[in-house]
């Protein structure tokens, strides 16, 4: 990921990625690798235009009848479906390392890469005052895909529930835990939007590159239910894209349109995130823009929020 968004390529080899993840001592240490090379400084970016900030508000329908979210939620189930048979690894990292042909050999960089979303999630909590999240406590990771964090997950938290929509990934991440031997996971399959309201309460939420791949409505009910099945005290971390300057969401347009099978990236406004954290009883802690996009113009955020009591 460092390669793609700083740098604008992919990697030489799978080596180099396992190089600098086995080698770097921090996230920190491993993101000024990348700054301060000499590469990076040929290859910035500049900032996004004032007229980004400028920009007409979004039209997003967030609301929507419960057949309609039935409607989108089974659409989405399809291509995921379709995906964890045909390309499992490379829809959850889309690398050319990581297609089907190529990852057996690309498979250790693969799974090594969820340890710095640990390190990630580590740094938040105790950069916000919130200690001892640990051994004692259980976590929902929400769109598990193939295990890549999983197991990481696991090895802090007494248990995981691993959620996902497409059984095909759900079996590869279940495998990848079996032969890991990495702590005691759960994996659960979201198989219709009646299933969340069954979630089990948890200490933590953990969700990055998932909720983006739903249709608004159906990403805000995913995130109403998620935060609803939080214990007192306990947080959500994770990632939602929230502007683009020509995202357009309406419901009844969106259903009548023909499938693809491709992978969609939708927005839900930041005010409808707070909305929702507010009406569930969470506080926000913090929420930084986190470029897990790679796309300009557009704006992704991570959010940290405790659940009040």
């Amino acid at each position: 990921m460092a390669y793609r968004l700083l740098l604008g390529r992919e990697p030489e080899s799978a080596a180099v990625v396992e190089h600098h993840s086995r080698n770097a001592s921090s996230l920190a240490e491993l993101r000024d690798r990348f700054l301060l090379s000499a590469e990076f400084d040929r290859a910035r970016v500049p900032k996004l235009p004032l007229a980004l900030d400028r920009g007409e508000p979004m039209h997003v329908e967030v609301q929507a009848e419960p057949w309609l979210l039935r409607k989108m939620f089974a659409r989405t189930e399809q291509t995921w479906q379709s995906l964890g048979k045909s390309d499992p690894f490379w829809s959850v990292l889309s690398s050319e390392l990581f297609r089907k042909p190529n990852f057996d050999q690309n498979a250790a960089a693969f799974y090594e890469s969820g340890r710095l979303d640990l390190d990630r999630l580590s740094a938040w909590l105790n950069r916000n005052g919130i200690h001892g999240f640990g051994p004692q406590h259980t976590c929902c990771e929400y769109g598990c895909g193939t295990g890549r964090v999983t197991g990481w997950l696991a090895s802090r938290f007494s248990r995981v529930i691993a959620c996902d929509i497409s059984e095909p990934h759900l079996a590869l991440a279940a495998r990848h835990i079996e032969e890991s031997g990495r702590g005691d996971v759960c994996f659960r399959h979201i198989e219709s939007i009646e299933t969340l309201n069954s979630l089990e309460a948890v200490d933590l939420i953990f969700s990055f590159l998932v909720l983006q791949h739903n249709p608004p409505p159906v990403m805000a009910f995913i995130l109403e239910k998620l935060l609803g099945s939080l214990k007192p005290g306990g947080v959500a971390f994770f990632q939602v894209p929230t502007y683009h300057a020509a995202y357009r969401f309406v419901a009844g347009q969106y259903v009548d349109q023909p499938e693809t099978g491709e992978i969609e990236v939708h927005f839900l406004p930041q005010r409808e995130v707070y909305a929702i954290a507010e009406v569930q009883g969470c506080r926000v802690l913090e929420v930084q823009p986190d470029d897990m996009l790679g796309q300009p113009y557009c704006i992704s955020d991570t959010f940290l929020l405790q659940k009040r009591g």
